[in-house]
Formats: C-alpha cells, structure tokens, sequence
C-alpha cells in the first residue's frame, strides 16, 4: 500500500468513525420520536402525531445522506480500480457498490413513507 492510499484509507475511518457517532444521534433520535408516537397512538393527539412525522422524516433524511456517502465511497472504489488489481477484489468491489446502491435505494423507499404515510398506517424501521 503507497502512503497516498495509506493517508486516504485513515480519512475514510475518520469519516466512517463520524458516521458511526451520527448512527448513535440517530438511535436515541429513535427513542424520542417513539415517545410522540406511543403518545399519539395513546391520546390521538394531533401535535405528537406531527412531531412523530416531523423526526421520522429527519431521521430517514439523514440515514439517506449517510447512504449517500456510502454508495458515492463504493462508486470511488470501483473508479480507483486498476488493471493490476486481483479478480477477487473487482468482484467485492462490485458487489460493495450493489449493496450500497441497494440500500441506497431502500434509503428512498423509506424516506417516500416517511412523508406521504399522513394517517401512519406503516411502520417504517430505521435499519
């Protein structure tokens, strides 16, 4: 490993270490938007039904955007790809790029619930 790939190898554990602090914001994020929806599901209150719908939104948004770094990091890695490469790692790196586009694509679906479930018929999991 050359030291440029060794200096952005460490970037991106610094990246992916502030993604996982982010992951920790979102779950407890979780916690407290499950409040105004056992509220809501308790008292049929209007307010906490909007503010459950208000961080469920915020929530998937930032998962998407977690995603988005995730499938743009995969896309880099099939592109930083050389002839020289072994088979095994093109395979992987492919296969890394349709699981981010995959989840990529979940991020989306999730994020359209999220927003257009006005009466909160779904349940939609952060996951």
């Amino acid at each position: 490993m050359t030291l440029d790939e060794k200096i952005e190898k460490l970037k991106q554990i610094k990246d992916e270490n502030l993604i996982w602090l982010i992951y920790i914001f979102l779950i407890f994020l979780c916690f407290y938007s499950n409040k105004y929806e056992k509220n809501y599901i308790l008292f049929e209150n209007n307010h906490d039904k909007k503010r459950y719908k208000e961080l469920t939104i915020l929530i998937f948004s930032i998962a998407l955007i977690i995603y988005l770094y995730f499938f743009y990091d995969s896309y880099k890695g099939i592109k930083n790809l050389k002839a020289t490469d072994s088979q095994k790692k093109k395979d992987l790196s492919n296969l890394n790029l349709l699981g981010s586009t995959l989840i990529l694509i979940s991020g989306l679906i999730f994020l359209y619930i999220a927003i257009t479930d006005t009466d909160l018929e779904v349940e939609v999991a952060f996951s």
